[in-house]
């Protein structure tokens, strides 16, 4: 991953001042949401900020509605969590150095929680394939990733 090119996103054009060619700023997103490090990101903010948002959502419809069963809300949201961040961390490709780098460039420990948050998550819901996926996962971080 190139940091400049990730910051080289918000520069400004020297010749007149304006922001770059939105087109061009566009592609280069694209570009870099295909990259491992936006997908761990994505999965590793998805999974800790998910559970207090969730918290929060569901605290916003006990206030409007305190007759309202909350019980389904905080389920949904809980598998909608976890289901999107599947959808990012599945992509990972541990045989790949490019994946392993991406994974090193993230603090070990919380990145471990969110992991075991969702192990334990499909865990309950007997998605093992899923699991194992994480599994692996946790033992390369466990393994290469200084704390």
């Amino acid at each position: 991953m190139d940091i400049e090119s990730i910051f080289s996103l918000f520069e400004f054009d020297e010749n007149n001042g304006k922001k770059k060619d939105l087109k061009k700023v566009e592609v280069e997103l694209e570009m870099f949401k295909k990259t491992p490090h936006f997908k761990l990101g994505m999965f590793y903010k998805l999974i800790m900020n998910g559970n207090l948002f969730s918290k929060q959502v569901v605290k916003f419809f006990q206030k409007s509605d305190p007759e309202l069963d909350m019980d389904g809300v905080d389920q949904a949201g809980e598998y909608v969590m976890y289901t999107r961040a599947w959808f990012w961390i599945e992509q990972v490709r541990l045989r790949k150095k490019e994946w392993k780098e991406a994974i090193k460039s993230y603090p070990s420990e919380d990145f471990v929680v969110a992991v075991k948050l969702c192990i334990s998550y499909f865990e309950d819901n007997e998605e093992y394939e899923k699991c194992a996926h994480l599994k692996k996962i946790q033992d390369f971080i466990e393994k290469n990733v200084p704390k």
